[in-house]
């Protein structure tokens, strides 16, 4: 049975809880980059979180190209330009296109 459906409503859903929160940020703050910057490190666990993220963020960066050049996907990039949406969107996307070109064919 694939996975490929578990890992697209994943990053479907990643991405739907990104853009709930920054809409949320933007109704509080208006376009505010500074107060943005300010909120991420404001507190202990705060920059626990955002350091955790762009860890995370960058082992999968450095992760998919070659985990892409093994599996057959030739274009990587978009998945890394999906992490503006946030890791949580683009390492599941990148996980469902992965999870497709596994697949036997014919399955």
């Amino acid at each position: 049975m694939s996975r490929a459906p578990l890992f697209l409503a994943m990053a479907l859903l990643g991405l739907a809880v990104q853009v709930a929160v920054f809409v949320a940020f933007l109704g509080e703050s208006g376009l505010d980059f500074g107060e943005l910057g300010e909120q991420a490190v404001q507190t202990t666990i705060a920059v626990l979180a955002l350091t955790d993220l762009l860890l995370t963020g960058t082992i999968v960066l450095l992760w998919m190209p070659g985990e892409a050049a093994r599996v057959g996907i030739q274009k990587w990039w978009p998945f890394a330009l999906a992490a503006a949406g946030g890791v949580c969107f683009a390492l599941p996307l990148f996980l469902w296109a992965r999870e497709r070109r596994l697949e036997p064919a014919g399955a």
